[in-house]
């Protein structure tokens, strides 16, 4: 039985999984506090804590290239696990979460990313989704010998390869003809076909106004920062929802998932002492590195930080990517998320993990009961650990 998509209201948490010795924090320190991310047993052991814990989905972000000198240096993007083949490796270790893979619409052909994407949802048997990704780096581009197309261009192509995308997965092993501006197929593609119907979740990063188009159209979630500044993720969330009534769809069914750090401590006093201590270690080179992409490359992420002290940026970048990072106890953390809710209407955030050894990702479950008690969380088990 797949995994059901219920909009019901009540909060959903996922993990962004690390794909990297130290994905959240720009820091050698913590790179070499990490699990080793190249040894998979570190990887069934987390999938197994995560959906112990109680969280509903894992989100793989991926790309191609080796980030700047210092950014590998600080162990930050290299090396760098390849979200498909690791991703099934987490299948294997659960049995209820959601398992989010990016598959880059510029780089694979809709051919492949059908095939992979129909068996990592058999073999999950149901509980893989899509992170669409268009592709925003030139030197990947470079590296797979593109040319480096414009932001709203790329989206242009990203859109026609998911229509193709569907129209494969929906065809089964019926031969189709599709014929775009960008993509031309003609044939049949062999089985398996996705179990979910009428296709995978999808989820897209950014939004911008042509990300949003997408995420609008034709996809489950779109995914951005949470930044301090709730009105700017208000008005995210309500521009999605009527974005999507602008395409005919029921609003509740597109939703915006905000990327968040969490520290819990055992105090206020001791989480504020645990964040202030990975601030500290940052490497400023290799967030200055990180934040000049994100700045270059994201239009939702310069939206986001428009007007702000670069300086200061950089530091924010350096933790947590730009996101916001609540901390305090797990019930001091709960309320913040109860009142986060409140303030912005987002009801599925994706946690952005410090450290990735196991021990630090069960901590989130502490949280978990005062939100239950709040009555915005259902435990995953009492709703069909629905998307």
């Amino acid at each position: 039985m797949s995994k059901p998509r219920r909009h019901d209201g009540q909060l959903r948490f996922g993990l962004m999984w690390p794909n990297t010795q130290s994905h959240n924090v720009t820091s050698r320190v913590v790179a070499d506090a990490n699990p080793d991310i190249l040894d998979v047993a570190n990887h069934l052991e987390l999938a197994r804590t995560v959906e112990e814990t109680g969280l509903d989905y894992v989100f793989f972000a991926d790309s191609y290239t080796v980030n700047s000198p210092a950014s590998a240096a600080a162990g930050h993007g290299e090396p760098r696990i390849f979200a498909p083949i690791w991703a099934a490796a987490v299948i294997g270790a659960t049995k209820h979460i959601g398992v989010v893979t990016t598959l880059h619409t510029r780089y694979l052909s809709p051919v492949l990313i059908a095939r992979i994407g129909a068996n990592l949802d058999v073999l999950s048997g149901g509980r893989w989704g899509w992170n669409i990704v268009p592709g925003s780096k030139a030197a990947e581009s470079a590296l797979f010998g593109f040319d480096n197309l414009e932001h709203d261009r790329r989206y242009e192509y990203g859109a026609e390869t998911l229509t193709a995308v569907k129209a494969l997965w929906r065809a089964g092993r019926e031969p189709i003809e599709f014929t775009g501006e960008h993509v031309r197929l003609s044939g049949a593609l062999c089985g398996p076909t996705p179990v979910q119907r009428p296709n995978p979740v999808i989820f897209n990063p950014g939004v911008s106004p042509a990300g949003l188009d997408l995420i609008a159209s034709e996809c489950d979630f779109g995914f951005s920062a949470v930044v301090d500044d709730w009105s700017k993720v208000r008005s995210a969330v309500d521009r999605v929802t009527a974005k999507a009534a602008e395409f005919g769809r029921a609003p509740s069914s597109v939703g915006l998932v905000g990327s968040i750090g969490v520290v819990i401590g055992q105090s206020m006093a001791d989480a504020e002492e645990r964040l202030e201590w990975f601030r500290s270690v940052v490497d400023i080179e290799a967030a200055r590195g990180f934040a000049n992409f994100f700045l270059a490359n994201s239009k939702t992420y310069r939206g986001l930080f428009e007007g702000q002290d670069y300086e200061q940026l950089v530091r924010r970048i350096g933790v947590g990517a730009g996101s916001t990072v609540l901390c305090g106890t797990a019930e001091e953390v709960a309320e913040q998320f109860v009142e986060l809710n409140k303030a912005t209407g987002m009801s599925n955030f994706l946690l952005l993990p410090m450290t990735f050894d196991s021990a630090e990702i069960a901590g989130y479950g502490r949280m978990l009961p005062h939100l239950q008690r709040a009555g915005v969380w259902t435990p995953p088990s009492q709703r069909g650990w629905s998307w």
